[in-house]
């Protein structure tokens, strides 16, 4: 089964995506609400995927990428800052896509194709 972790400060956002993700039959393992509990949540679960917001306050999802460089979990970013230096300042990560919020929760699971 496929597995997400989903990281936004928004909680009605994790638990409204958490819902449809169980419907669509991948398993939530984790939801944080900040960038450190991404990295601590991730070296935890190691899930297939992480969905993470990029503005957050005290560790934003800046901090996450950084120490999430190297993993294996496939880093699906939510933002609503689409400006060009912040799509810039993401080309330097692993980043398999970028969704511009609010999210079209189809396009996300396109994204997700099977493992």
């Amino acid at each position: 089964m496929t597995t997400v972790v989903i990281v936004d400060d928004e909680v009605a956002l994790t638990e409204l995506f958490s819902d449809l993700f169980e419907l669509e039959n991948i398993d939530v393992v984790a939801v944080g609400y900040d960038g450190k509990q991404a990295v601590e949540l991730c070296s935890k679960h190691t899930p297939d995927y992480l969905l993470l917001d990029l503005s957050m306050p005290e560790f934003d999802g800046f901090y996450a990428l950084e120490k999430l460089q190297n993993s294996t979990t496939k880093i699906i970013v939510t933002t609503g800052l689409v400006e060009e230096n912040i799509l810039n300042q993401l080309n330097q990560f692993p980043i398999l896509s970028i969704q511009n919020k609010p999210v079209n929760f189809d396009e996300v699971l396109k994204v997700m194709a099977p493992i």
